[in-house]
């Protein structure tokens, strides 16, 4: 007779030298696995909030309030996992060398960093590779708003209700937030600075029993009573875009494509529409923030050493360094939203009665353009030519004018 003894022992896989155990599912791989903390938190919400509401009559009322919530382990950018070893930027060069391919004159080499790029990893030497897996739950968020309302109930046919939103919300993005928290820093993407909204419900004071053609006919009263109005129009800022330079990348290797902002202007705006094209300029793209031409430079001549190159009020950042500009630090156009609903009720006998309504999405035909980070920005505020500082789209999930048509009968 046969004893068991239980399943096989499994047998522990022999370490390699450099202390990496490969995964065989993946191919002899490391990258692709799924890394958690030792201790993996739950994220958590903080929310508070003060309200002040007065009753100006019987029907309207105001209320003004400061919101707040902070948000503790949760998502360093949009998604759950981030690369918790990314490249630092470090210090390097940009030589001017010979162009082999157009003898007789010179090129910059690109930015070459004085330490490997490998060996400025956080997790070097153990780790000298991407970790893009890393389900930390270990970023924070907050937000501010004060709020306003005014509501008012139905009587006389109207009801109303409008508020306004001033608000901010942070947080941070996932590209170098292993190296610099406040690198990755700034506004989420979705979040609107200010937002007014307006809904409305009107019955029209004409037909049978209202103030005016109280005493109408039947045919009259199908003509002129029993119409209802409702809309929601909502104005809202713009979302926030970072901008980037075409240089980017003769600076450092690290792939944080910002520049420094100093004092001065830059203008954006909406301008009107390119009837060849089908785009609208938001910002006219500066001049380069070239360096100057190689020809004009001995071999051997480090571009880091150079005076930054600068258009308006943006400079190029010096070399192995992001630059100053906040990420989400510029705001796309603003958007108008506003629906309008015409409904009309009428009795068809006794016991059957009939509402007709009109659904206007997009009433006033106002296109929403798109041009924030997650929507369509074209943001390298120096690149000549293609569609940088151009709309090229409307927001995702808007249209323009959209009706629709419907009866019901009720019995």
């Amino acid at each position: 007779m046969q004893r068991l003894h239980g399943p096989i022992a499994a047998i522990f896989p022999t370490v390699p030298s450099d202390g990496i155990i490969p995964f065989s599912a993946l191919g002899g791989q490391v990258g692709g696995t799924h890394i958690r903390p030792t201790k993996q938190v739950l994220p958590l919400v903080d929310s508070w909030n003060a309200t002040v509401q007065h009753q100006l009559t019987n029907t309207v009322s105001v209320e003004v309030a400061y919101v707040g919530s902070k948000g503790t382990h949760g998502f360093a950018g949009d998604g759950p996992n981030y690369d918790v070893n990314p490249v630092a930027v470090g210090a390097g060069t940009n030589l001017v060398v010979a162009d082999p391919a157009n003898p007789g004159h010179n090129k910059y080499a690109g930015f070459t960093g004085l330490v490997p790029q490998n060996q400025r990893r956080p997790l070097f030497p153990q780790i000298p590779f991407d970790l893009g897996n890393f389900y930390g739950n270990d970023a924070s968020s907050s937000y501010n708003a004060f709020e306003a309302k005014v509501d008012k109930r139905f009587n006389n046919g109207l009801q109303f209700i409008t508020h306004y939103t001033f608000s901010h919300a942070n947080g941070y993005d996932s590209n170098y937030y292993a190296i610099s928290h406040p690198v990755a820093y700034g506004p989420v993407d979705f979040n609107r600075n200010h937002v007014f909204v307006f809904n409305a419900v009107y019955e029209l004071p004409f037909g049978k029993g209202k103030k005016y053609m109280g005493g109408s006919g039947r045919a009259m009263d199908y003509l002129v009573g029993g119409w209802q109005l409702s809309n929601t129009t909502n104005w809202s800022s713009g979302l926030p875009w970072t901008p980037s330079f075409g240089e980017c990348g003769s600076e450092q290797d690290a792939g944080i494509c910002r520049p420094d902002i100093t004092s001065g202007s830059f203008h954006v705006g909406t301008g009107s529409l390119d009837p060849v094209k089908h785009t609208i300029t938001y910002f006219t793209p500066l001049a380069p923030m070239a360096y100057p031409n190689a020809d004009t430079l001995a071999i051997g001549t480090d571009a880091c050493s150079l005076a930054r190159p600068a258009s308006g009020p943006f400079v190029t950042n010096a070399c192995g360094t992001i630059g100053n500009m906040q990420r989400n630090g510029f705001h796309g156009p603003s958007g108008f939203y506003s629906d309008l609903s015409a409904v009309k009720k009428f009795r068809v006998t006794e016991r059957l009665s009939a509402q007709f309504r009109v659904d206007a999405f997009n009433v006033f035909n106002h296109p929403v353009y798109a041009f924030s980070q997650n929507n369509g920005a074209n943001g390298c505020i120096d690149c000549q030519g293609g569609n940088n500082g151009k709309i090229t789209a409307l927001e995702s999930g808007t249209t323009m004018r959209q009706l629709q048509f419907a009866i019901r009968f009720d019995f």
